[in-house]
């Protein structure tokens, strides 16, 4: 019977990037970003948390 066709990304973005590309200054930020916005002490980024403080303090420290 017919032809198996098979899906292929035709789409013109670029290619999704692995957690283990990421450097460690993108994933500081990214736990940064995740705390806040699920903590309710941060408000969802208004304020800062102790923990949320360390997390960014830790963010600013790295190289870029």
């Amino acid at each position: 019977m017919g032809d198996r066709s098979e899906w292929r990304d035709t789409s013109s973005g670029s290619p999704r990037t692995t957690d283990s590309e990421f450097s460690q200054k993108q994933k500081t930020f990214r736990a940064y970003m995740d705390h806040s916005m699920q903590c309710p002490d941060c408000d969802y980024g208004n304020r800062r948390c102790d923990v949320a403080q360390g997390i960014w303090e830790a963010w600013r420290a790295l190289p870029r």
